[in-house]
């Protein structure tokens, strides 16, 4: 038994170190919550699919020091980690928090320390104990290090709790407790890069006026139309700061094109529109700046293949680049050119129906694209209202 024992142990560490590395391999592009990572690592030690795990675990972190103790219990329910309960705070002086701030590691089995399960129930915090919703039988407690110190105390083994599901608990802490860490880092990694893209889009402005604003309302406009499109979050949210590198490239226009107060000529239409190439040549190929990268070359391509700089069409032009195609031409609707006063929403609506001049809808943009901002046209109105000066 003791060898059996040993090998599930084992295995289940095993599972935790592939969890580490894999999120480690991406931890450069990959957005994740906290809760993301110690509920996946969760999912590996809770009981199922035969594996010696405990019923129900309850994970809590300090808020700071010598604070209340946070944290919620969760289960595994066929095969999907659900929270048994709501959030439960733990008074770091109470009774129920001794084996919380105490010990590194606690084994218990109640036949080991009282007469009765009944008597066994009094050491459990009343909300813990209704959220496992069965009588506690056993435990194991460890505590997490790290920048937020926690306790993992998990419940309710198969038959006696062991030192052997100490060890993977305790392994369990060590992962949470790194994962946690490099989140908050990566968070503020984050919130450098993001102000960086926005210095980068922001390059520009001193040259165009009224471009700070632009950029910042087609990175909602795309963003309104990826979250309607029912794409994916981490999508939705990249492209809502990936969508104002849009027209980056237009730092290499010479200023006596790009600020020229009547229509370009040919010679310097051709020069204008070298800024997507531009725009792809200074964002690089950095795997981090893709979806940025993709809206610069992809922007001024249409459906049908008449546009430019490589005449991409349908599908083969980049989805990022399709919805930033419909916000950029929205917003250039909307505001004041050196050819046209700026339309009203009713004015804009009427060119995405019918077309004019230069624009014709369908042959212009993606189909599904198109048809998300007529649902949500009403919202790209309010986004240019809140975000205009005149």
């Amino acid at each position: 038994m003791s060898e059996e024992l040993c090998e599930m142990s084992l295995q289940q560490t095993q599972e935790l170190l592939r969890l580490t590395d894999v999120t480690l391999q991406n931890i450069c592009c990959k957005r994740f919550t906290t809760e993301e990572l110690y509920v996946e690592a969760l999912a590996k030690v809770l009981g199922g699919d035969g594996r010696r795990g405990p019923r129900s675990i309850f994970i809590a972190f300090q808020e700071a020091a010598d604070a209340i103790y946070r944290g919620r219990v969760f289960h595994l329910n066929k095969g999907e980690m659900v929270e048994g309960s709501e959030e439960i705070r733990i008074d770091p002086l109470s009774t129920y928090a001794v084996d919380l701030t105490e010990a590194e590691v606690v084994v218990s089995n109640w036949n080991d320390s009282c007469e009765t399960i009944e008597e066994y129930q009094t050491n459990f915090h009343p909300y813990v104990k209704t959220a496992i919703g069965t009588s506690i039988k056993n435990f194991v407690c460890c505590r997490i290090s790290g920048e937020r110190p926690g306790a993992i105390i998990a419940f309710n083994y198969p038959g006696r709790a062991t030192n052997y599901e100490a060890d993977v608990l305790r392994s369990l802490g060590v992962v949470i407790g790194s994962l946690v860490t490099l989140s908050n880092e990566v968070r503020e990694t984050e919130k450098a890069f993001i102000y960086t893209i926005e210095a980068l889009a922001r390059a520009c402005e001193a040259a165009e006026e009224g471009t700070g604003q632009h950029i910042v309302r087609v990175n909602r406009y795309a963003g309104a139309l990826a979250a309607n499109m029912g794409l994916p979050a981490e999508f939705v949210v990249s492209l809502s700061h990936a969508a104002q590198m849009h027209d980056v490239g237009k730092i290499k226009i010479p200023p006596t094109i790009l600020l020229k107060p009547g229509p370009l000529n040919a010679a310097e239409m051709e020069v204008m529109m070298r800024h997507p190439v531009y725009g792809e040549q200074i964002l690089g190929d950095s795997p981090r700046l893709q979806t940025a990268r993709e809206v610069a070359i992809a922007h001024h391509e249409n459906w049908d293949g008449t546009g430019y700089p490589y005449n991409l069409k349908g599908e083969n032009i980049p989805l990022a680049g399709r919805i930033v195609r419909v916000a950029d031409v929205y917003d250039a609707l909307r505001s004041t050119r050196s050819y046209k006063e700026p339309y009203s929403h009713a004015q804009a609506l009427q060119v995405f129906t019918e077309g004019d001049q230069r624009i014709r809808p369908a042959a212009h943009f993606d189909p599904a694209v198109l048809a998300t901002f007529f649902k949500i046209e009403h919202i790209f109105d309010k986004i240019y209202e809140s975000l205009s000066s005149g």
